[in-house]
């Protein structure tokens, strides 16, 4: 089994990253900052369009950038562990199953390797992970998944 935990700083420099989650949440800020744009031209909206334009700009700027996976062609990535210096590159072939777990506050992507361990990482959006693990090791997919919490 090749999956293991490593610092960040010891990933492979060369590596060709193929798609990247990230926890920022882009579309939404720039869809708001349309909106408020939209709202500063109308004639009682010009303080609250040009305030929320603003803010928006402001998160999408200053806002740190999240990557939580990365995924290669042999590889992925998961960057969302206790300390930040650490990270989990998970082979595909290592990858028994895997199963997106819907939950009434948090959503987690859990992977079952070889070796009966789990590597589990706190998730957004079952669309953004679901189509990326769909994408590398879709036959390993467990469906419908509930956490009881």
């Amino acid at each position: 089994m090749q999956t293991k935990e490593l610092k960040v700083h010891n990933l492979p420099y060369d590596r060709k990253i193929n798609e990247v989650i990230d926890a920022k949440p882009y579309y939404l800020f720039i869809g708001i900052a349309v909106i408020g744009f939209i709202i500063t031209f109308l004639k009682k909206g010009t303080i609250i369009g040009s305030s929320i334009l603003i803010i928006c700009l402001l998160a999408l700027l200053f806002l740190p950038k999240r990557v939580l996976m990365e995924f290669s062609d042999d590889y992925l990535v998961m960057f969302n562990r206790a300390s930040h210096d650490e990270c989990l590159m998970v082979y595909y072939e290592d990858i028994v199953s895997w199963k997106y777990i819907r939950g009434i506050a948090d959503d987690e992507l859990e992977i079952n390797l070889k070796d009966g361990s789990k590597a589990t990482i706190e998730a957004f959006s079952r669309l953004v992970f679901e189509n990326a693990m769909n994408h590398y090791v879709e036959e390993k997919r467990i469906k419908k998944v509930k956490k009881n919490k």
